[in-house]
C-alpha cells in the first residue's frame, strides 16, 4: 500500500509551513510568490538529486492518488 500524502488545500501557506516545522529532517517548498512567480528552495542537507527525487516522489503520490 502507498504512504498517503496528506494535502490541505483549505489552508494558507503558514499555516502549512508552520505545520510542518520540527516535523521532517529535508525538505522541498515550491509554490507562487505574491508576485504570481515560481519559486522554490530546499534545505541544506540535500542534493539537488535527492531534491528532485523528493518532488518526482510526490508527483508520481499525486497521479497514483494516493493522497488525502
Amino acid at each position: 500500500m502507498a504512504e498517503v500524502i496528506k494535502l490541505h488545500p483549505a489552508a494558507d501557506p503558514n499555516t502549512v509551513l508552520a505545520g510542518a516545522m520540527d516535523v521532517y529532517d529535508s525538505v522541498v517548498v515550491l509554490g507562487w510568490d505574491a508576485e504570481g512567480g515560481f519559486s522554490g528552495r530546499s534545505s541544506l542537507n540535500l542534493e539537488i538529486a535527492d531534491a528532485l527525487l523528493l518532488v518526482e516522489l510526490f508527483k508520481a503520490a499525486i497521479l497514483s492518488e494516493a493522497v488525502d
